[in-house]
């Protein structure tokens, strides 16, 4: 067995998701091999999910890329009165999305990811965070049945852009951007546990979608005005992106985690359009990041082939484990 294990998390972000992207597009190029062929565990929320899920479905980051150009407008249409409907229920039909989910997946199954995923949403209804994973432990009886159009469709239903993903039983599951956005210590704790890999063995990578400069004055002070509410969810997305980030830090120590997320002024890039920038920024900071890469083994990795303990031909009998996780649940625990 390797004696390095190699994680890599996957911020959401919507349509940002173009700078993840054209990044890991040009760690392709430069690489010449597949990302999935040098991480043995990829974490993903929302548009971080979608990526994982393709990656490990062997689409390349340039088909992802793709993706991102020609479905984005589709998925958020422009529109003058943007802002004017975020004070709608939510800001968008589902349909775009469904619509190209449904395209690029087809009835594919999250059993067929020749990686190990790792892919949060959260049910409001349960009050639990709910993980799809692939079965890359014993335990993990049931996901790799899920159809990973459900699976995207479910961490990709941001509030108040998208309606919830509802499943057959009619439990509604929403973005996993609300309780990860940076899915970094989720995979961590998923490579501790489950996976039971040393500390020392453990690395990371983490991908965000650029974050924006901001300062004291940028958070709502009126915080009963319905106006304030999409500010304050930013400052709570940031601020999990930064705890998490610490925490990796402390666990990993800086020369096993690497981040990539830069800081752009505000309002310059949006979750809801499509902004070609971004394909630049995340050809530059490839550039930017790679020597380090290189020199703190990211590159060079070559992750362990992925065996899944069940798969679609050959299902697990007996009592099934469960996909919540929290104090309320015996199972799936990260």
């Amino acid at each position: 067995m390797s004696t390095r294990f190699q994680i890599l998390s996957l911020d959401g972000g919507g349509l940002k998701g173009l700078f993840t992207a054209s990044f890991l597009a040009e760690l392709e190029k430069n690489t010449g091999s597949r990302v999935v062929d040098h991480f043995d565990l990829i974490a993903g929320t929302s548009t971080g999910g979608i990526i994982a899920l393709a990656l490990g479905l062997g689409f390349s980051a340039e088909q992802v890329l793709e993706f991102y150009l020609e479905e984005g407008e589709r998925i958020f249409p422009p529109s003058m009165l943007r802002k004017l409907k975020k004070l709608a229920v939510t800001a968008y039909s589902d349909e775009g999305l469904n619509d190209a989910l449904d395209r690029y997946f087809e009835d594919r199954k999250l059993g067929e990811s020749t990686a190990r995923l790792v892919i949060p949403a959260y049910s409001a209804e349960a009050g639990e965070i709910y993980l799809f994973k692939t079965a890359h432990h014993p335990r993990l009886r049931n996901d790799f049945r899920e159809r990973a159009v459900d699976v995207a469709r479910a961490t990709a239903a941001a509030p108040t852009y998208l309606a919830p993903a509802v499943r057959e039983s009619g439990l509604r599951l929403i973005d996993g951007g609300i309780w990860a956005n940076n899915p970094v210590m989720v995979a961590i704790a998923e490579a501790l546990g489950y996976l039971a890999q040393p500390v020392d063995a453990i690395a990371a990578l983490r991908v965000g979608t650029t974050q924006e400069v901001v300062s004291a004055s940028d958070f709502p002070h009126d915080s009963g005005d319905v106006l304030s509410a999409s500010p304050v969810i930013d400052f709570m997305i940031r601020a999990q992106a930064q705890s998490a980030r610490s925490m990796a830090y402390h666990i990993l120590r800086p020369g096993r985690f690497v981040e990539v997320n830069p800081t752009v002024t505000p309002n310059e890039y949006a979750l809801d359009k499509v902004s070609k920038e971004l394909v630049k920024l995340g050809d530059f900071h490839y550039r930017q990041a790679s020597a380090e890469l290189g020199d703190r083994g990211f590159l060079d990795h070559k992750a362990e082939p992925f065996v899944p303990v069940y798969t679609l031909s050959a299902s697990p009998t007996g009592e099934a484990g469960d996909n919540y996780t929290g104090s309320s649940t015996k199972g799936g625990a990260t």
